[in-house]
């Protein structure tokens, strides 16, 4: 085993449970057109994949360690409010989260100046007055950006 971080080469053959069926049909199609196998393109997609949850990791530990920032993290569902984004010193960064609101008296200039990042959250909610772009532009890891009516 290599102390100094670099990779490992050995195989194994290895079963992933509960890999969807299109997933594996892409991978395998993606394989067949660069030449490569299923298991290097599954390699290579694990790798960065895992490179950048370390590097959003080590950039939010940065920024709370240099009290740039306040956690908000582990909650189901949140609604987040004008009052509650101006009532804060520091930007605040969202994570591990099904759903985060932002109710329709939220603006983009409070989304610029308050929310810093929002991380691994399921859905997140926006007034249609507040720009998407904006919202995903502070976004790491969301599934869904959903302008509400």
């Amino acid at each position: 085993m290599s102390t100094s971080g670099e990779e490992n080469n050995e195989r194994k053959t290895v079963t992933i449970r509960g890999l969807s069926t299109d997933i594996y049909d892409r991978v395998s199609r993606l394989a067949k057109e660069t030449g490569a196998t299923v298991g290097e393109v599954v390699n290579d997609a694990l790798k960065r994949y895992i490179a950048t949850l370390e590097n959003i990791s080590r950039t939010i530990d940065n920024m709370i360690r240099s009290g740039d920032v306040v956690m908000i993290s582990g909650v189901s569902s949140l609604t987040v409010t004008k009052v509650d984004l101006e009532s804060l010193d520091k930007p605040v960064v969202f994570k591990d989260m099904d759903e985060l609101i932002f109710t329709d008296d939220v603006t983009n200039e409070l989304i610029k100046s308050k929310v810093a990042k929002i991380v691994n959250v399921n859905t997140v909610y926006v007034p249609k007055s507040v720009s998407t772009l904006l919202i995903a532009s502070k976004s790491e890891l969301v599934k869904k950006i959903v302008p509400r009516q």
